[in-house]
């Protein structure tokens, strides 16, 4: 019986080791961003401009496309199975889903990828105006805690 117990005790033991190791090594930084500006964003129907967000030198990136309207400035990002728009309003410069008429992805998967808390904390990043800059700087510095942990690796 005491045998049982112990082993039952130590494969307990390597379980919360095993998961706690696990969690710390997917708890990246993704401080090291690289945005590039695309040189053809013309070739999208109704976009303005273009960057490629890209974490810790990886090959896969994240699409921002810019279109400016007649008071605001709105940046869609779009990975490979989520999309979030940052954009400007009247009480600042923050978060919000992607209106269902201009959606690429289905809005389950969507809402699966995404954190609704964080974006709700993320409606407003800033009440001041932001330049193209400081927009794609907020948008790579919050984006990563707008993605729930466990599809974090679409980030990169």
């Amino acid at each position: 019986m005491k045998t049982r117990l112990f082993q039952f005790a130590s494969v307990v033991l390597l379980m919360t080791l095993s998961l706690s190791l696990s969690a710390a090594g997917g708890n990246r930084s993704f401080e090291d961003y690289t945005i590039k500006q695309m040189e053809y964003a013309e070739l999208f129907t109704g976009v303005d401009a273009a960057w490629t967000l890209t974490y810790d030198n990886q090959e896969s990136s994240i699409l921002i496309s810019f279109k400016k309207n007649k008071n605001c400035k709105t940046y869609v990002v779009r990975g490979d199975h989520f999309e979030v728009v940052y954009e400007c309003s009247p009480d600042g410069f923050g978060a919000r889903m992607v209106k269902k008429s201009e959606r690429m992805f289905p809005q389950q998967l969507t809402a699966a990828v995404l954190n609704s808390e964080e974006l709700a904390k993320q409606r407003i990043l800033t009440p001041n105006r932001v330049d193209d800059e400081r927009a794609l700087g907020l948008i790579a510095a919050f984006l990563p805690d707008l993605v729930n942990p466990s599809y974090r690796h679409l980030l990169n």
